[in-house]
């Protein structure tokens, strides 16, 4: 019979009370006046703002996809009725319903789009080589899509976090089921909106690049980022008095082992891309990797290779990482850090020929990053942070790593 301790929700706190307000003030502050700093130091460049929108458009798409990340993991638990991640889902349903606020965040980008995009400039556009994308790679195709995309990722999380709230209230299993199955649809629709948004955000900015993987590359470096931010997150409201115990030993192993999962995967993505592009070795598919590979950028595409794979992999790779607070909590930051430098690494270098990370890019991702905190820590007010009604609250109470 195991000796593991089963803790009670009443023994420990599952709001944020106080601490909400204090969070949301801070980082909402903070990520304004970065945000006006970043502006501002755009404004000096003399470049009509090109790069700020570049700047604001890395630091953009790494948050939106930790977000999209949280909306896809939660239909995930419902299709394979996990049971072990029921009292972290609370948090993950919270990050996935700041989608609709990153629409507010995305005008910049749409107002700039015509600085960061190439084929939003007519001389460009009527290129030959652009004739087939012409209809594809439009302004108001962009926008109208854009509308689609945030229409379908709003209504996915927030039909799942408000069903979960409801169950809260009467604890009714039919709520359950009804997530259950409206899953699987979500995951599809999710998938396909995914591939289709990193390839307008992200691989447009070379109009003349395609990949069939790049939507996978994309949604694998926000998936584990994801679960970097879950694990400080978690261990922050820990920290404070917060899921102590509720939240145990075995749940943050799992944060390890998915960390170290999709680091593996990420990479997988990664590299394939890049062998099947170096083994076709066609000019118009290579020229994409050839730019990053010359004045300084080919130095950062070789330390991607250590600093978002092989060092996290080799960290999370034994158990007692797993299971140290400290090292888990450096691997997250670990992880968060490189995968932003991988995203810069794929974006900045169509603004920039040579590698130099200015201040500015750095108070974008202060302020994106800290508006985007403040709108979680708003929707986390007044609510229990865990779905204290689930049929298998539990199961997940009691859940231990074989």
């Amino acid at each position: 019979m195991s000796s593991h301790h089963v803790p009670r929700l009443e023994d420990t706190k599952t709001t944020l009370d106080g601490l909400g307000q204090r969070v949301f003030l801070i980082s909402g502050v903070l990520g304004l006046i970065s945000l006006a700093i970043t502006f501002g130091l755009g404004m000096t460049r003399g470049d009509n703002l090109e790069h700020f929108a570049f700047s604001y458009l890395v630091s953009f798409a790494f948050f939106l996809a930790i977000s999209l990340g949280a909306l896809v993991f939660i239909p995930i638990q419902y299709v394979t009725k996990a049971s072990w991640c029921i009292v972290i889902r609370r948090l993950a349903e919270v990050i996935s319903c700041v989608v609709p606020f990153m629409l507010l965040m995305a005008i910049p980008v749409f107002v700039l789009h015509g600085r960061i995009y190439g084929w939003a400039d007519p001389v460009a556009a009527a290129e030959p080589a652009m004739a087939h994308k012409a209809a594809f790679l439009s302004s108001n195709a962009f926008m109208l899509r854009w509308a689609i995309y945030f229409v379908l990722w709003t209504g996915m999380g927030w039909f799942f976090w408000r069903t979960s709230l409801k169950q809260d209230e009467n604890g009714d299993l039919k709520l359950t089921r009804k997530m259950e199955n409206m899953a699987g649809f979500a995951i599809l629709v999710y998938a396909l909106s995914i591939a289709l948004a990193s390839m307008d955000l992200v691989m447009s900015v070379d109009q003349l690049w395609f990949s069939t993987m790049f939507g996978v590359y994309y949604w694998a470096g926000g998936f584990v980022t994801f679960f970097a931010v879950m694990t400080l997150v978690t261990m922050g409201l820990q920290n404070t008095g917060r899921l102590t115990e509720i939240v145990s030993p075995e749940h943050f192993h799992d944060y390890g082992k998915l960390m170290f999962a999709f680091t593996f995967f990420w990479a997988y993505i990664a590299f394939s891309q890049y062998m099947l592009y170096w083994y076709a070795n066609i000019p118009e598919e290579t020229h994409w990797y050839w730019i990053r590979s010359a004045n300084g950028w080919g130095k950062v595409g070789l330390a991607t290779v250590f600093v978002t794979f092989a060092l996290p992999f080799a960290g999370l790779v034994s158990r007692y990482a797993k299971r140290s607070r400290k090292m888990l909590a450096f691997w997250a930051f670990w992880i968060i850090g490189a995968q932003w430098l991988s995203l810069y690494w794929t974006i900045m270098p169509q603004f920039s020929e040579s590698f130099v990370i200015d201040p500015m890019d750095l108070t974008a991702f202060i302020g994106v990053g800290g508006i985007w905190l403040a709108a979680i820590t708003r929707m986390a007010m007044g609510r229990s942070l865990v779905p204290i009604k689930d049929p298998r609250l539990e199961e997940s109470l009691r859940f231990e790593n074989a």
